[in-house]
């Protein structure tokens, strides 16, 4: 279906909303048993097709057709707003005849149609069973037949910045991709900065100046269970402020999802990681080395969204030589889907093989982006 624009909802809470949310549930119940009839015995697109039924906390109904549930917003097809993003804590009920695929915060999944009893609370009706769950464990709901790009989500950044002190000019592009699936998933990111200004050497001479830094990784992740995952990861880093010709990462590791909700998640993972890098004047070297990560992304604070990722490497054969990487990304949306944002990339290094080479970097810059979920 074709959607030429997107909305969001946020709807009044309150004791009289619920309230009112209970009668308009009550006055609606004989049309919803008949939709629901009519979609059990014939259930095809066109027959469910804007027979979906939402109501809001505030007590207004809202027709249309489920989509999804991603990050704490419903999205759903309303005939005329198009697609329309509501937030899951304002809906006081949610029915839809189809098959989607339910997943909890505790990571269990269950199939079935959609039906709800009370407030804040959603039935799956399966083939041969029923089951009630909490409007707060649900953190994703899918349709069975979900396309490829419907279960994806990412973001692009660009900055930059002009001076005409010393002719200085910028410029950051970031980026990020993820796929997830009910077992496989995978995720390909990076950032790329460029620096340029006019310097002035020791005999007076003027030259231009350029710092430049990289990084990309894609990573292919297995579900195990509901919370353990497997990964493989591979990664690209070049840097000239730490004198970093290449480095080419491989990992090999699992992720523990400690918290997955409608308004945040956490992980934490440990792996091995080969790791081969070119320094500036310097052989290059392959060592192993213990990788120890983490990530926290929230998305339920109004319109601002945080991420936030922490990488750490050692190497005790290497005279306890420990490597640290942190990335961060503050964003607001200022219009639907665009963002702006602060970045901040931080690089440390305690015994890089280079004696010149600088033990740290750390750029921060404000961005402009557009995501999707």
């Amino acid at each position: 279906m074709e959607v030429s624009r997107r909305w969001r909802f946020n709807a009044a809470k309150g004791t009289g909303a619920a309230l009112t949310a209970r009668v308009t549930t009550a006055l609606m119940v004989p049309l919803l048993a008949g939709g629901w009839t009519v979609g059990l015995l014939a259930p095809t697109h066109a027959a469910a097709q804007d027979s979906d039924l939402v109501i809001l906390r505030s007590g207004n109904p809202v027709v249309g057709e489920v989509q999804s549930l991603r990050r704490g917003t419903l999205s759903f097809d309303t005939p005329e707003m198009d697609v329309v993003g509501i937030d899951w804590e304002d809906i006081a009920f949610v029915t839809s005849p189809l098959f989607f695929e339910v997943e909890t915060s505790g990571g269990e999944r269950y199939f079935g149609s959609l039906a709800s009893a009370d407030t804040a609370v959603l039935i799956v009706v399966g083939d041969q069973r029923a089951d009630t769950l909490d409007f707060r464990e649900v953190v994703e709901i899918g349709s069975i037949e979900t396309s490829f790009f419907a279960r994806t989500s990412g973001f692009v950044d660009l900055g930059a910045n002009l001076a005409k002190a010393n002719s200085l000019a910028s410029l950051l592009v970031g980026g990020r991709f993820a796929y997830r699936g009910p077992k496989w998933g995978f995720e390909v990111n990076g950032d790329t900065y460029v620096q340029t200004q006019e310097s002035v050497d020791t005999a007076g001479n003027t030259f231009e100046q350029r710092t430049s830094r990289a990084s990309a990784q894609t990573t292919l992740n297995r579900f195990l269970s509901a919370r353990w995952v497997a990964s493989a990861s591979g990664k690209f880093e070049t840097n000239e402020e730490l004198s970093l010709d290449s480095r080419f990462l491989g990992v090999l590791g699992g992720q523990y999802i400690i918290v997955r909700n409608q308004g945040l998640e956490l992980t934490a993972g440990a792996g091995g990681a080969l790791n081969d890098e070119q320094f500036t004047g310097e052989e290059r070297q392959t060592t192993g080395e213990v990788l120890l990560t983490a990530t926290f992304d929230v998305f339920d604070i109004g319109d601002i969204d945080i991420f936030t990722s922490v990488d750490t490497y050692t190497n005790p054969s290497d005279g306890g030589r420990f490597r640290a990487s942190f990335d961060g990304r503050v964003s607001w949306e200022i219009f639907e889907d665009f963002f702006l944002g602060f970045t901040t990339i931080n690089r440390f290094d305690s015994k890089p093989p280079s004696e010149d080479a600088s033990k740290s970097d750390f750029q921060y810059g404000v961005t402009i982006g557009w995501s999707w979920s």
